[in-house]
């Protein structure tokens, strides 16, 4: 870049240069020559200069990427389906109540940490506190019990 832009400047100053009159009475051949030479000069490195300018703004960058590899079938597990046997009946002081059962959920099912805080519920049973997650909010946030 910084070639081209001094040849420009070098031509140029010789153009200026060679354009000025030796005498007072007109230009002799040899000066027509040299004007005409700078010229055809200056020119010449403006358009090397636009045209190497155009190339690299119009040639998109090839980039080679390799195909795909199919590695055969990957058994990836459905996070939104939960456990049909974690889905209890709990009796409390206000009837009964379906909820997927905490200690449950963390033995058969492996994204427990993934479900939604929000729907985790603590019911007083006869027994005793349990802890689990209500089966409307997780149906609500896009989770749903395994058919059988």
């Amino acid at each position: 870049m910084y070639k081209t832009m001094i040849a420009g400047v070098t031509a140029l100053s010789l153009t200026v240069a060679s354009a000025q009159p030796a005498q007072a009475n007109g230009f002799s051949d040899e000066d027509v020559g040299k004007l005409l030479f700078g010229l055809i000069a200056t020119y010449a490195i403006g358009s090397a200069i636009k045209n190497h300018n155009d190339r690299s703004r119009s040639e998109p960058q090839q980039v080679e990427r390799a195909a795909p590899v199919h590695q055969g079938w990957v058994h990836r597990p459905n996070r939104n389906v939960l456990p049909r046997q974690c889905l209890q009946r709990v009796g409390t002081n206000f009837g009964e109540h379906r909820i997927f059962n905490r200690r449950c959920l963390r033995q058969e099912y492996a994204f427990v940490s993934d479900l939604p805080r929000r729907c985790a519920v603590r019911l007083f049973t006869y027994r005793g506190p349990v802890r689990g997650y209500d089966p409307r909010c997780l149906r609500e946030s896009g989770f749903r019990a395994r058919r059988h």
